[in-house]
């Protein structure tokens, strides 16, 4: 071989050995000296679960990181959402700025701690004017803020029953509905009634101390009553008799009081017998028309299908209030400059034309350039609802911070009092998280409770025992929260007996509004009360009713006797397939009482 050939074949040799090696070095050093992260500036964005799962924020939120956005200075802006309910938000964000430290958020049972916020969006803004008032200074600026997306509060019901009252050519209101629950004759005042509705009209909307709807909906009340818009109201308003009757004149009338939107769709889920009106913004009436409503379905939260009955929003001729989903930025020492900078891009993208069209598809109202005309707007329409409404509008965030206060003190005086009794399975089904997830509940519930309720408690597994007698919450509560933590399971279901022995707790306690909340997951397997006669009891008649078995899977399979086939048609039989009525669903006439009649068993 020439010597030419041989030098040219070792300097390739030579430069592919270095090739190799330096590859090799590299990929060592990097492996050992890792190259620095990419610099990049966080937004923690807290959102309502209206907002969360309406227009999916985390998945516009990925869209927008993976697009690799950055500020002039070159670090990469990442965008983080978390579902943070409203009051639950506030109060955690308050807490942070005054030295209280996190607070546990409760998110269906499950409680957990979320990042410092760079952006808070309650449904209502009302909320942060109260953050900014306890802690003494100007956390957030709703008022300066940007709207990502906007929503009504009005009166959702049924479509036959909006028309027998006049709707749409009547403009209706609270004041209907107040004059329609306060008559004597209910429905039947109304000859185009359907007798299948019942005698009394059912109103139901969510607690203003846990919801934004509950929470507008009083602003609003002391609004209407005083003749003010709420952003004019005075401490002298809210103190004012005539307000006062009014407003515990209304809140005199409610059914239900739910702890919040996911509870409410339930109630809504569960058929007419259980709400005629029901106080809601308009996306949550959109979500239940398509299916993506929020509910609890066989003890699960669940997206919930479609309702099938047709229904309708009233714009309240009152005013209607609105929700408008700031986009506040805090002001707290953990938010920098470059935060800031990278919040306002985020929000400047949620509000271009695309990402609106999501928001406005999802059942919410525009807020920057685009109508309700828009192709992807659902206002219009199929859904029930009018985008030319309100014909007048109310603002809660605008209420003064001392009125607030001074309203939310109030909630104890014009709420109606109530007599619960909570009946706890502790029977060895409820083994593990059941029972833990009950106890969790309960706390929560005492916890929420107005101080003018009146409260008992009995558990049972074989039998019926620690019995707590009704007494006012501020004597109970905490006698009640030590008992319940105390149990283990175990045991068998002796539910039907126990439910009875709640029924007659509740009806020896003196009050008017009167509630036995069941807890259980099982079906009974022990018990000496049959079903039948639970029904009996609780629905005061004696009218012929179905037979059903005792216990286990032969409750409600029993033969009927004669004088039950002759009441095939009553509303207390057990319906298609004969099949059982759980206690848990037993629901009737909260005032009863006034008639002679026994206490809700639901």
């Amino acid at each position: 071989m020439p010597d030419s050939n041989l030098t040219r074949e070792r300097l390739v040799s030579l430069v592919v050995t270095a090739l190799v090696f330096f590859t090799v070095s590299a990929v060592v050093v990097r492996i050992l000296w890792p190259a620095p992260p990419e610099p990049r500036v966080v937004v923690t964005h807290w959102v309502t679960g209206h907002l969360y799962f309406g227009p999916d924020l985390p998945g516009m939120a990925a869209t927008y990181n993976e697009a690799g956005h950055r500020l002039p200075s070159g670090e990469r802006i990442e965008v983080q959402i978390y579902n943070a309910p409203s009051s639950e938000g506030a109060r955690d964000l308050l807490s942070r700025v005054t030295g209280g430290g996190q607070v546990s958020q409760d998110l269906g049972g499950n409680k957990r701690h979320l990042p410092d916020p760079t952006i808070i969006t309650p449904s209502g803004a009302h909320w942060l004017v109260t953050v900014n008032h306890k802690a003494g200074r100007k956390v957030v600026d709703p008022e300066a803020s940007r709207s990502i997306a906007r929503s009504y509060i009005g009166i959702v019901t049924y479509r036959d029953m909006a028309e027998c009252m006049g709707w749409p050519e009547k403009e209706l209101g609270y004041a209907d509905i107040l004059e329609l629950r306060a008559d004597p004759r209910g429905w039947e005042r109304y000859e185009c009634a359907n007798p299948s509705w019942g005698k009394r009209p059912i109103v139901a909307y969510t607690d203003p101390k846990t919801s934004s709807t509950g929470r507008s909906v009083l602003i609003a009340l002391y609004a209407m009553a005083s003749g003010k818009p709420p952003e004019d109201l005075t401490l002298d308003d809210v103190s004012d008799p005539e307000v006062v009757e009014y407003v515990k004149r209304f809140q005199g009338l409610i059914d239900h009081y739910m702890i919040g939107t996911t509870v409410l769709n339930t109630k809504i889920y569960q058929g007419p017998r259980f709400g005629h009106f029901f106080l809601m913004p308009e996306d949550n009436l959109i979500h239940l028309k398509e299916g993506r409503a929020r509910a609890v379905i066989g003890g699960e939260v669940v997206t919930a299908p479609r309702i099938k009955r047709p229904m309708v929003m009233i714009y309240p001729k009152e005013g209607s209030m609105a929700r408008n989903n700031c986009t506040c930025i805090v002001d707290a020492d953990w938010v920098t400059d470059q935060q800031v900078e990278a919040a306002e891009r985020w929000i400047d993208h949620m509000l271009a034309d695309e990402q609106h069209r999501v928001f406005m598809d999802s059942g919410f109202r525009p807020t920057a350039g685009l109508t309700v005309a828009d192709h992807s707007s659902k206002i219009p329409g199929e859904f029930g609802l009018d985008g030319t409404k309100p014909t007048k509008e109310l603002t809660p965030a605008l209420i003064k911070p001392e009125v607030a206060a001074a309203i939310d003190g109030s909630w104890e005086d014009v709420k109606r009092p109530g007599i619960v009794t909570f009946v706890v399975n502790t029977s060895g089904s409820m083994m593990g998280p059941k029972l833990q997830q009950t106890k969790d509940g309960m706390d929560r519930a005492l916890d929420a409770m107005a101080s003018n309720n009146s409260v008992g408690l009995l558990s049972f597994d074989d039998t019926v025992n620690s019995y707590i007698p009704v007494a006012p919450l501020e004597d109970n509560s905490y006698l009640i929260a030590d008992t319940v933590q105390a149990p283990r399971a175990r045991g068998v279901t002796a539910l039907y007996d126990a439910v009875k022995a709640g029924i007659e707790m509740t009806d020896a306690a003196e009050g008017e509004d009167r509630t036995v909340v069941v807890l259980t997951d099982g079906l009974a397997n022990r018990c000496q009360t049959r079903l039948d006669g639970l029904i009996r009891m609780e629905s005061n008649t004696e009218r012929p009713i179905r037979r059903f078995g005792g216990c286990g899977r032969s409750a409600g399979h029993g033969r009927p006797r004669d004088e039950d086939r002759k009441g095939q048609h009553d509303r207390h039989r057990a319906g298609p397939g004969d099949r059982p009525l759980h206690p848990d669903l037993l629901h009737r006439n909260r005032r009863r009482r006034r008639h002679g009649g026994r206490p809700d068993a639901c």
